[in-house]
């Protein structure tokens, strides 16, 4: 079953399903991909005396069983910033949730903000890496420290990819999006209290951001 509003577009041959939760979903080999959860952040903010959402973990984390609940993945990778900090309450949530799903195999391609101890990971039954190919694409965190010869395309997160659109009434709008062109994939943020960075468009990506509940192609190049 494809979720509404998602999008397919198709890259080195492969189906790549778009989904409006700002995930992506490899078709062909049931891969459910998503980067940037940032568990834990907003209880670190609230800690740090910063107001944050107290329910932003447990959101996202619904969202993510439902979406699992559709594809029914037979692997599930988070591609960086699983989780914010130092442990809090948020990853044991996080914890019981990943116990629900027994049978799903876990990978985490680790980010900046991964620095969890790797007896927390193991716990979890999560399997950690640096960097994954899985042919024709690799998987990575922050594709702006990778250089490859290869013929692979990376997928990856970190930056939290953004548009700014404009509507009637000179309002402005900024919106998650994917970016994706022939070299790279970058994915919007999974996490709910992450924030977007607007990208600068280049003539050879496509645009595909997330407006209310649909994933709809914006081409934004001169």
């Amino acid at each position: 079953m494809i979720p509404e509003g998602s999008k397919i577009v198709e890259c080195q041959n492969q189906q790549l399903l778009l989904l409006p939760q700002k995930a992506l979903f490899w078709q062909e080999k049931q891969y459910l991909i998503l980067s940037d959860l940032h568990l834990g952040k907003t209880g670190h903010f609230r800690k740090s005396g910063i107001a944050a959402p107290a329910k932003a973990n447990l959101k996202n984390l619904d969202r993510l069983s439902h979406l699992i609940d559709t594809l029914n993945p037979v692997h599930l990778y988070f591609l960086g910033d699983l989780f914010h900090s130092s442990a809090n309450r948020e990853w044991f949530q996080f914890e019981e949730w990943r116990h629900s799903y027994p049978e799903l195999e876990i990978t985490l391609v680790s980010g900046n903000h991964d620095q969890l101890h790797t007896s927390f990971y193991r716990h979890a039954q999560i399997n950690v890496v640096e960097l994954l190919e899985a042919d024709p694409f690799v998987f990575m965190h922050d594709a702006s420290s990778y250089t490859s010869n290869s013929e692979l395309t990376s997928i990856a997160g970190h930056i939290h990819p953004g548009i700014k659109i404009s509507s009637k009434g000179r309002q402005n709008h900024r919106l998650p999006c994917f970016s994706i062109s022939k070299d790279q994939i970058i994915l919007p943020a999974f996490g709910e209290f992450t924030g977007l960075h607007i990208i600068q468009v280049e003539s050879d990506q496509k645009i595909y951001p997330i407006v209310g509940n649909k994933v709809i192609e914006l081409n934004m190049a001169k």
